[in-house]
């Protein structure tokens, strides 16, 4: 084998093109099993990010359903999810263009059951004794400021086909809507502002009548004790479903009005934020099993209990070997999941025993693994001495090295959300960073989710304090080790990281620059323009209340704190998004241009919140390549 040549850090040529990484950079939708088959639905960055269902069967040959231009997906919350349910052969899907439902049955082209401009549908049930489907709707009744409605509605699929009946209403929010198997009765969740659904969600149930309305709703677990994530129906009319009242997510089971604990140990977390529809974390399976992937600092462990038998078959190895197992379905007599691996793609696959088989192709990044970076899991301390947890990739190449005794430039990752989690699954735009000689390191900061309750709740009342803290933490952590130049590491993150990264600017000396993608820059303006789902997230982020929050929001937004900028930033916005406006960056980039402050801006036409073209990804990866490259003075 021949020596590697030794060529600056951040400078070594790289087999990973940004074209190359936006190939790889399909998102995942919502997994589900209907009929012996499993369905998906992903993103396609070449075809300008529409969103494709796809169903593999029990043989593994995988059929793409969905044909160009519609694309499948939901804008409830703004965030979507739930876009399709398969029932039989037909698939329902929601159309991104109208938001209108459609059915998609085989050899047909997509026809239209709803025509309703106003109304925003997902998260289906199928209620086959009245033929009809029940959604969540968003409905919006003005034009102007006024917030929508949200409601639980019926869907007509004969008769007076697309028609849509109110079920649910009073409620800020509602989700999950699932039917027991004898059609009698509908679970669902419901929660109010100012609350997300991980800080109150409530579990009802509501008795269905003859003509398919609901009785009274009774409350079954949740609310202010703990929030309640994907409910499930068992076969004996039994309601299995996530709550978090211990602190940790443990799997409980509510049959002849009793509620018992199934599974779960502290430690381990089967609680998701469910920023969209469908998500999941267990499987009600065959046999009387249930597969649950519990996250444990951060990593899943997949696991399968016998309900009825008891014992817990953990499977280690696959924890070894995965890095993310999202959204467990019941599948041909085991289980398939979206899987994400270290070295390899994102893709759904079965699960069976300890072994991964995939569907079709066998996902490649297309990369040889000399020149792929491995996440490494890393805690450290912030001052203080509270533990920050992260995931460190070394740079990476088949070819290059570093000069003797010389450090790398470092990047540092602030993960979107603020309440959700990076985990070590592959990411191209780590790798193109890593195959040039950067080293990454993406940080689970305070207000992480996969840790437990009590760390997700460490950011409340302290956005743009503690999180700053942890990734501030993070670069001094990677100076001190070694691992990093220390004068030449540099922070980036998107929406509320891109928010994590301007404030780390603006309030320490920790970077030599900086990247943000749609950040918030202005948190009164983010509050006077926001969606209604998060309308009242601001509030618990910064302790603050509707009546009083002016002052908190001055003193932590970006906006404000220009003098303390001085390191280069470079900014990127989608000028169709909805969550964070346009303005937000337009009014920073004026001021830092005032000051003399080195600051680049790219715009794009047709994106929202959160790139999905493959020409944007291209033209951000290359434009904050180079950015970095000359600020950092690499080469």
């Amino acid at each position: 084998m021949p020596a590697k040549k030794r060529l600056p850090y951040g400078t070594w040529p790289s087999p990973i093109s940004a074209a190359a990484a936006a190939k790889a950079s399909r998102r995942f939708g919502m997994v589900q099993a209907a009929g012996g088959a499993v369905y998906w639905s992903e993103s396609r960055p070449e075809q300008g990010g529409r969103q494709a269902i796809l169903r593999a069967d029990a043989g593994g040959a995988v059929e793409d359903l969905l044909p160009a231009p519609f694309s499948a997906r939901s804008r409830v919350h703004e965030y979507g999810g739930g876009e399709f349910l398969a029932v039989g052969p037909t698939v329902y899907f929601v159309n991104d263009k109208d938001q209108d439902v459609y059915a998609l049955e085989p050899g047909r082209p997509p026809q239209r059951i709803t025509s309703a401009p106003s109304t925003r549908l997902a998260d289906f049930a199928h209620d086959t004794a009245r033929d009809r489907l029940i959604a969540v709707a968003e409905i919006h009744e003005s034009a102007g400021r006024a917030l929508p409605r949200n409601a639980l509605v019926a869907i007509a699929l004969s008769g007076a086909r697309g028609q849509i009946t109110e079920l649910a209403t009073g409620r800020d929010f509602y989700a999950s809507p699932r039917l027991s198997a004898d059609g009698r009765s509908l679970a669902f969740l419901a929660w109010d502002l100012p609350d997300m659904p991980w800080d109150s969600a409530a579990l009802y149930v509501a008795g269905v009548r003859d003509d398919g309305r609901l009785a009274k709703p009774r409350r079954i677990a949740g609310g202010a004790d703990g929030a309640v994530f994907q409910p499930e129906w068992g076969p004996k009319g039994e309601l299995y479903f996530v709550c978090d009242k211990t602190g940790w997510g443990y799997l409980y089971r509510w049959h002849y009005d009793r509620v018992a604990r199934v599974h779960g140990r502290r430690g381990a977390d089967l609680f998701r934020p469910q920023w969209a529809f469908g998500m999941r974390s267990y499987a009600l399976g065959a046999g009387g099993k249930v597969g649950l992937v519990s996250l444990q600092r951060g990593s899943p462990l997949f696991e399968v209990r016998h309900l009825e038998r008891g014992g817990v078959a953990q499977y280690r190895r696959l924890q070894a070997r995965t890095a993310r197992i999202d959204d467990p379905v019941a599948f041909n007599g085991g289980f398939a999941a979206l899987v994400s691996a270290p070295l390899s793609a994102p893709a759904v696959m079965r699960i069976i025993g300890q072994r991964l088989e995939g569907f079709g192709a066998e996902a490649s990044a297309d990369v040889k693994p000399g020149d792929l970076s491995r996440g490494e899991m890393r805690s450290f301390r912030r001052r203080g001495g509270q533990p920050v947890h992260g995931i460190y990739y070394a740079p990476r190449s088949a070819r290059f090295r570093g000069p003797r005794g010389s450090a790398p430039p470092a990047l540092v990752l602030v993960h979107g959300g603020p309440t959700s989690m990076t985990d070590a699954g592959l990411k191209m735009r780590v790798q193109f960073y890593t195959s040039r000689g950067f080293a990454v390191l993406d940080v689970n900061y305070a207000g992480s989710t996969g840790y437990g309750r009590a760390y997700r709740e460490r950011l409340d009342g302290q956005w743009g304090i503690a999180d700053v803290e942890d990734c501030a933490a993070a670069a001094r952590h990677l100076a001190k080790a070694g691992l990093a130049d220390a004068g030449r590491i540099a922070i980036s993150g998107g929406s509320a990281g891109g928010y994590t990264t301007l404030m780390a600017l603006a309030t320490t000396d920790a970077f030599a620059a900086g990247s943000s993608h749609y950040g918030v820059s202005d948190l009164a303006l983010l509050l006077q323009h926001t969606h209604k789902f998060e309308s009242g997230y601001l509030h618990r982020l910064m302790g603050t209340t509707p009546k009083s929050w002016k002052a908190t929001f001055a003193k932590r937004s970006p906006i404000n704190l220009i003098d303390g900028i001085t390191a280069p930033v470079i900014l990127f916005q989608g000028l169709g998004d909805k969550v964070v406006p346009p303005e937000q960056s337009r009014l920073i980039v004026d001021k830092l241009r005032r000051r003399g402050i080195d600051v680049a801006t790219h715009e794009f036409a047709g994106e929202a919140h959160g790139f999905r073209k493959a020409e944007t990804i291209i033209a951000v990866l290359e434009a904050e390549l180079a950015f970095l490259q000359r600020v950092l003075r690499l080469g």
